[in-house]
């Protein structure tokens, strides 16, 4: 028979919660009176500062009636008593069942079709039955994505009217990016092979931390990521473990491209190196099938779709094997592989000076950036219309993954060519000629996908900023600031039309504020030209004959060039190739 000190410890319960387990409204855990288990897993201070409110029957008169109560106590820090390894790990609550679910299907709506890192049915079927509360590896990335979609929940990229929007912001996105953080670091010490989930984690830190416009943490998750790679040999598949079923081994090959595409994407925006070359890679490309057609057990391949699912590492450059979505999307990997050599063969050739490994190893046969260009239009030609047209979205995720690698090629094709226009040079009108061709693009995708993509793609955008602030630089003829002036004006549309937040309104309207300063300064000088009252111009200023020609070009004074890039929200660094750069140098301001 229990003791009578045995059952009274089982029979004591906790009355009053501390201050964390109260304010989420969470069941507090404290078997042993000092601290709270919910406050030592999650690192808090646990406390019981807040007023305590009076509940009950009214105490009697009398003796013992007005007894104080003991003052709240302070309970210090949370790993003053870690947890016995003999019990099982639990994860902390920070947001409902139900809203994790929401979160984790909106990802799958907005997210994986342009980074498909988990295969959906095994994904959704791990979240509804709640494993990611108890498994130490897949709590950290379910809370990346979460903070992620989360994020873009805020920045007003949801497009499907049947979520709830105020319950997806139920949490903050932080909370859940400082738990994806704080549960990720256990195995950063560890020189063993790495989880997966550690892998896809840092991957999709460095998305949020992108979409929160914090680049410099992009840069350390992005480091993680390659770090851990690097140790696990993970841009070669014979290095993987050699258990792994059917799933895993195409979610592995779809991580590997996707942090693939968003290095060379980020090298090229902000200016950075390529830490990962596609030629000393030996991956597969994902099969071109959706999740639905494939498991552990095999794929099950349509017969109007045929596809190679064979193993073949490297890649196709061009190929078309299937209608599948994924098609589109690994065509978008060729553009990025196409994208990396752009930058080391072209991009900073002007700035390199010649040395004996250009006579060793330079190739005399190179392709020039208009063959370049040529090849890849005549591909992007030859896919199949469903990933050259721009469908309104129809809230059926099947079918809008379409519109999104529609989206996405477009947008990676436009800065593919502005890569290699800035490698080639060109003039004023030709620069002004493509900015304006590139917003022509842009504006031809529905809104829905554009503000989906969000912030990544707003990035896009910087080297149209790049090339028009190059213009303002020169000497300009009036056809030619015209044109500038329109391209600005309509890139000031564009950024309003997305409606990204309070970031791109504000770009928008510093467009439209430098447009107008511009225009001051032009009409001051068209008034000098034609002979009206007008100060004497200084030693700075225009000659009058250099007004008065019908093709004078005129030159913007370097004193309001200055103040025009103080505000100017891109870099040049795109189209200038300077040597400086610093990682605080974001080219957009988001």
């Amino acid at each position: 028979m229990p003791s009578s000190e045995h059952r009274a410890s089982r029979a004591r319960r906790i009355t009053r919660a501390c201050d964390y387990c109260h304010k989420r409204n969470i069941r507090c855990v404290n078997p042993d009176g000092l601290q709270c288990q919910r406050c030592i897993e999650f690192g808090q201070p646990c406390t019981y500062d807040r007023a305590i409110k009076k509940r009950g029957a009214k105490p009697r008169s009398g003796a013992g009636a007005d007894s104080p109560i003991p003052p709240p106590r302070n309970l210090g820090s949370a790993n003053a008593h870690p947890k016995s390894a003999s019990q099982p790990w639990k994860a902390p609550t920070l947001a409902s069942q139900a809203v994790v679910m929401s979160l984790v299907e909106v990802y799958f709506e907005i997210v994986y079709p342009i980074f498909p890192l988990f295969h959906r049915p095994t994904y959704i079927r791990r979240i509804s039955r709640g494993d990611y509360t108890t498994d130490k590896d897949l709590f950290p990335v379910t809370m990346a994505v979460c903070a992620l979609v989360s994020a873009r929940v805020r920045d007003q990229a949801i497009f499907n009217p049947a979520w709830d929007i105020q319950e997806l912001s139920e949490t903050p996105s932080e909370t859940f990016y400082d738990a994806a953080i704080r549960y990720s670091a256990g195995c950063e010490d560890s020189v063993e092979a790495h989880p997966f989930n550690t892998l896809r984690c840092f991957a999709l830190l460095a998305l949020t931390a992108i979409q929160y416009g914090k680049i410099r943490e992009m840069q350390l998750f992005l480091g993680k990521y390659h770090t851990f790679a690097a140790m696990d040999g993970f841009h070669n598949e014979s290095n993987w473990p050699k258990d792994i079923g059917i799933i895993e081994t195409e979610e592995r090959r779809r991580l590997f491209w996707s942090m693939y595409t968003l290095e060379v994407y980020s090298s090229i925006i902000w200016n950075g190196v390529t830490r990962c070359r596609e030629q000393q890679v030996n991956v597969a490309y994902t099969t071109e099938l959706d999740d639905e057609l494939f498991n552990d057990l095999g794929y099950n391949q349509p017969a109007s779709s045929p596809v190679d699912i064979g193993p073949s590492p490297g890649g196709r450059w061009g190929e078309v094997k299937s209608s599948s979505w994924l098609c589109g999307w690994n065509f978008t990997t060729d553009l990025y592989r196409v994208l990396e050599h752009v930058i080391t063969n072209f991009r900073d050739q002007k700035r390199h000076k010649r040395t004996f490994l250009s006579d060793m190893f330079g190739d005399k046969t190179a392709p020039s950036p208009t063959s370049v260009r040529d090849s890849i239009m005549t591909l992007y030609g030859n896919l199949p219309g469903c990933f050259k047209e721009f469908p309104e979205v129809t809230c059926n995720p099947s079918s809008d993954r379409y519109g999104f690698q529609a989206a996405n090629i477009t947008a990676t094709v436009q800065l593919l060519r502005m890569m290699l226009f800035a490698s080639g040079g060109g003039t004023i009108e030709e620069r002004c000629k493509i900015a304006s061709e590139v917003v022509d693009a842009f504006m031809c995708i529905p809104v829905s996908y554009l503000r989906a993509i969000s912030s990544p793609l707003l990035h896009h955008l910087a080297g149209i900023g790049a090339i028009l602030g190059s213009v303002l630089e020169e000497p300009l003829s009036d056809m030619a600031y015209q044109q500038v002036r329109v391209v600005l004006l309509s890139l000031a549309q564009l950024l309003e039309n997305l409606d990204h937040g309070i970031h791109s309104a504000i770009n928008a309207q510093r467009l439209r504020d430098l447009v107008a300063q511009i225009d001051d300064y032009w009409n001051q000088l068209r008034i000098f030209a034609t002979g009206e009252p007008s100060p004497r111009p200084n030693s700075a200023s225009p000659s009058y004959h250099d007004l008065r020609h019908p093709d004078a070009r005129r030159t913007i004074p370097s004193q309001l060039t200055t103040s025009i890039f103080e505000d100017w929200p891109w870099s040049l660094d795109l189209v200038q190739g300077t040597e400086s750069w610093s990682p605080t140098n974001i080219v957009l301001d988001v």
